[in-house]
């Protein structure tokens, strides 16, 4: 008797066992093949099931310039709170000839509908300068006051803003974006030029650059109506320029352009964090408590899965009795029920099965799914459903071990996550095309999410076909 493993033409199955007797098998195109019988059966399995059970995900790293700012409250999800920390990458090109320094604010960016909570209730922020090097990794239960990474006796500004302009103009209205703007001190604004003109070489290393300015804290300060996506954080120099300028009569008068220019602003490739406070709600926790399978975001509850491989392999190995299988598809979906909220409190989009063991370093090292052992489920708001796609490759592998199975190999871990893209346009003359490219995945941190998963009705469906000779 031996084992085949062999790989077909695209568009074909993967063949994953071979039983003879004899050392030699017949092709179709021997002769004689005619007085061979063959009885290709395709067979449809989908009586597995899946074990699941609740587990508090603990802090998580968010890896990404998108931060969480504010904080809510939702009977059925709990008390979110939400500051960040962030490093800040210096711009290598300020001018400073000929100029009139007017101001410096901090501009925070997010996306007009990025909220979650009323639009309308003001959010109060402070904003502190760091006084000690952020650590990596980050994570969210980082305490800038019990860290003493700030000093709270020299806040650089306070401010407040809503979700929406008010009586704003057409064109801001259609712009996808909204900015706040905190007032800085002239002191650090002077400060940065001084230093800008006494080592510029400094502001080309953003690493060295944190020794001079080690970020910013910014602290939400009052309201509890909404948390809001910071897209980014960046430091806007304003400042003008006089120019003599002749008019017509031949008078010399002065003309003045008004500038702008950033200091500094997050990127991916300096720290920063959101620092959350989530207080579950005692609704949630009851669920919990009484069998619920619950995911929760931020740093809230993750599921544990026990996938049921042992189960398809011996489903398989049992059918071919001298027969040839091949796999054709192993899907699986996750049922869910929406859990009603005040707030609004939307299921997460995407869900990472990771394998458990793997978790820490899926994010560690900003891997990608590879379908062996990670998967991304998207959420489906008409059918209330994540799907998982084709896990046939991990089925071929776990096929493959020589080894019995350990529950490594099939304890999973559901988390919510964030998708990250990078968008690159290509143009042909007058007509171009956009394509979106997945570039990571991080824990969902910059946005409530919760929902009740349904493993009683997941869809575990094994396709495999089986020639018998």
């Amino acid at each position: 008797m031996k084992k085949l493993i062999l790989t077909l033409a695209s568009g074909v199955l993967l063949s994953i066992g071979f039983s003879a007797c004899q050392s030699d098998s017949v092709s179709v195109s021997d002769p004689g093949s005619s007085l061979v019988t063959n009885k290709v059966e395709v067979l449809i399995d989908s009586s597995f099931t899946v074990t699941t059970s609740t587990i508090v995900s603990g802090p998580v790293q968010s890896r990404t310039t998108t931060q969480l700012l504010g904080a809510i409250h939702a009977k059925e999800f709990g008390t979110l709170r939400s500051d960040f920390v962030a490093q800040m990458f210096p711009s290598n090109s300020i001018e400073t000839e000929d100029i009139t320094p007017d101001s410096l604010k901090l501009q925070l960016v997010f996306e007009k509908t990025a909220f979650v909570g009323d639009s309308l209730a003001p959010i109060g922020i402070e904003v502190y300068p760091l006084v000690k090097q952020l650590p990596s990794p980050i994570y969210s239960n980082y305490d800038p006051t019990a860290e003493r990474a700030y000093d709270a006796k020299k806040m650089l500004g306070s401010a407040s803003f809503t979700a929406v302009g008010v009586s704003v103009n057409d064109t801001v209205a259609a712009n996808p974006y909204r900015f706040a703007y905190v007032p800085m001190p002239d002191e650090l604004m002077d400060g940065i030029l001084a230093k800008y003109k006494s080592d510029p070489s400094l502001f080309n290393d953003p690493y060295a650059f944190q020794d001079f300015f080690p970020g910013v804290y910014v602290r939400h300060s009052f309201g509890s109506g909404r948390v809001t996506r910071i897209s980014n954080c960046r430091m806007v120099f304003y400042y003008h320029k006089t120019y003599k300028v002749t008019n017509a009569q031949g008078e010399e008068t002065d003309s003045i352009s008004k500038l702008y220019n950033y200091f500094m602003a997050m990127a991916p490739e300096l720290v920063s964090n959101s620092c959350i406070d989530y207080q579950i709600a005692p609704e949630l926790t009851s669920m919990v408590n009484n069998g619920k399978t619950i995911v929760a975001a931020p740093a809230g509850y993750d599921v544990k899965l026990t996938f049921p491989i042992e189960a398809i392999i011996n489903k398989i190995r049992s059918s071919e009795q001298g027969a040839l299988s091949v796999i054709n598809t192993l899907t699986f979906s996750m049922p869910a029920e929406v859990i009603k909220s005040d707030r609004g409190i939307n299921p997460p989009e995407y869900l990472l099965l990771v394998l458990s063991n793997k978790k820490g370093e899926f994010f560690a090292k900003n891997q990608l799914p590879d379908n062996k052992t990670s998967f991304v489920g998207t959420y489906n708001a008409n059918t209330k459903t994540y799907s998982f796609g084709d896990m046939r490759e991990y089925l071929i592998e776990m096929l493959d071990k020589e080894e019995p199975l350990t529950a490594d190999d099939y304890t999973f871990t559901l988390t919510p996550i964030s998708m990250v893209t990078e968008t690159s346009q290509s143009s042909y003359y007058y007509s171009g095309s956009t394509t979106s490219i997945l570039s990571g995945i991080t824990p969902m941190i910059a946005m409530p999410a919760m929902v009740e998963l349904l493993p009683a009705k997941a869809k575990i469906k094994l396709t495999f076909s089986r020639q018998s000779f």
